[in-house]
């Protein structure tokens, strides 16, 4: 028992470690939204739905080949957890080879189909405009965007959250002041606008993938790349990371194709519905950084014990992650349950209507808390093991089974209020959340080879 709690102790010291840095780095890029937000948002409302449908689309392409660093960060924690710093170092290296190649050719596409992919979007002529503009600029820095979000992964996958802060740090207060300078032509610089924040966003990707390679180049963590590690292709390792990346980008690609659809059927209730809907979203998502800190670093823990051969100790790390995001989750839940229209007021002050279901759903939010607190971070925990297809299986099912079908129900059958599709939200996460603690407490995915 005294073994035991001492373990416990030490995960949750290790946790909390790795599980800050993540957090802080989520709060740095929720600032930078909200800052970028504020700034194109004073040229007026065209230019606010440009850059905000543009980064949307921008985003959520990035993110989904972004999940091709699930595969590397895995393979890595395992390899500094085995104390194998050479074969970290192959894997990160072909990390970022696969990066490149996967944002050049999201680059090219994105800058040529541009114009195509907003003849999809219903929106103003000059909506349209500016934002294949937007596009198109930030669409090019994908060759750079790509490998920052891999280079940061195998950062964490070796046991270092706090480069990427530093390196979001930096990156977002550049992108910060470029938006200053470039959207309103001070100090000289020319006023573009909305290019100017596609421009000053480009520009902060670059720097921050210049910084994350030359961290890694640079060795002062356990990965030590060396340049000439770029020119070797290795078919063996590129299979490794792709077979258990795959399903972690089809698992983005569903998240991506089901929120827009849950989107568009929670727009059919009204303006007013469907503003409160994404301010109450806007609140929820301030619970969510904690979730994703611990998500990261209980990854991590897992990787690096099955790595070292230690794998009650790899379930236990993934057990302590989910309680810890549970208290820090549970605890927002409880200001949710407690102050729902303070909270939306500080997003829409003065919009009583607006107030009053955001309020509502919020509320109802508060009981979702404790199950997304266990999805993310459980999911988190088997991906870190390599275990990446049934998260893949989970989301499906969730989205498919649960909240695409009653979403329609409650609102094109039952013709239901906003807080009865946040009532079926509850009821996908706590599906979910089951079906992932089930799976992890049988202990399968311990086998899975990585």
């Amino acid at each position: 028992m005294i073994a035991l709690e001492h373990t416990r102790a030490r995960l949750r010291k290790k946790i909390l470690h790795l599980a800050w840095p993540a957090i802080l780095e989520m709060v740095l890029h929720m600032m930078v939204g909200i800052v970028d937000t504020a700034m194109v948002g004073r040229l007026g409302a065209e230019e606010l739905a440009a850059v905000g449908l543009g980064s949307r689309i921008l985003f959520s392409i990035i993110f989904t080949f972004a999940a091709l660093g699930t595969g590397a960060a895995a393979l890595v924690a395992r390899a500094i957890g085995a104390k194998d710093p050479e074969g970290a170092n192959r894997i990160a290296a072909q990390g970022i080879i696969l990066s490149l190649l996967a944002g050049g050719m999201v680059a090219l596409g994105g800058y040529f189909l541009a114009n195509h992919i907003f003849t999809l979007v219903r929106v103003e002529a000059e909506v349209a405009i500016m934002g294949r503009e937007y596009l198109r600029i930030t669409m090019l820095a994908s060759v750079f965007t790509l490998p920052l979000f891999i280079a940061n992964a195998v950062l964490r996958g070796a046991g270092n959250t706090r480069a990427p802060l530093m390196v979001a740090l930096i990156a977002n207060g550049v992108n910060i002041v470029g938006d200053y300078l470039l959207i309103f032509g001070i100090a000289g610089f020319p006023a573009l606008g909305v290019a100017g924040a596609a421009v000053a966003t480009a520009l902060s990707q670059v720097l921050g993938c210049l910084l994350a390679l030359g961290i890694l180049l640079r060795g002062r963590v356990d990965l030590h790349l060396e340049p000439h590690c770029f020119c070797h292709w290795d078919g063996e390792t590129m299979k490794r990371i792709l077979r258990l990346s795959i399903p972690a980008v089809v698992e983005e690609s569903v998240l991506t194709v089901s929120s827009l659809i849950f989107i568009f059927m929670v727009t059919s209730l009204g303006t007013v519905a469907f503003a409160a809907h994404q301010v109450a979203n806007s609140v929820e998502s301030l619970s969510f950084m904690p979730g994703h800190g611990f998500a990261l670093a209980t990854a991590t823990i897992v990787g690096q014990k099955l790595g070292g051969q230690s794998p009650a100790e790899a379930k236990e790390g993934g057990l302590m992650g989910t309680l810890m995001a549970l208290l820090a989750m549970g605890t927002m839940g409880v200001f949710f349950l407690f102050f729902p229209r303070q909270l939306v007021y500080l997003f829409a002050p003065g919009e009583a209507q607006v107030i009053a279901l955001g309020a509502t759903a919020i509320r109802i939010g508060a009981f979702e808390q404790p199950c997304i607190a266990a999805t993310m971070v459980l999911a988190g925990a088997l991906r870190g093991a390599g275990e990446t297809r049934y998260p893949l299986f989970v989301t499906l099912l969730g989205n498919w089974l649960v909240r695409m079908p009653l979403t329609y129900l409650v609102v094109y059958v039952w013709r239901l209020s906003l807080g009865a599709v946040w009532v079926v939200t509850v009821l996908d996460w706590l599906f979910r959340g089951s079906l992932l603690y089930c799976y992890y407490r049988q202990g399968k995915w311990l086998t899975v080879k990585a």
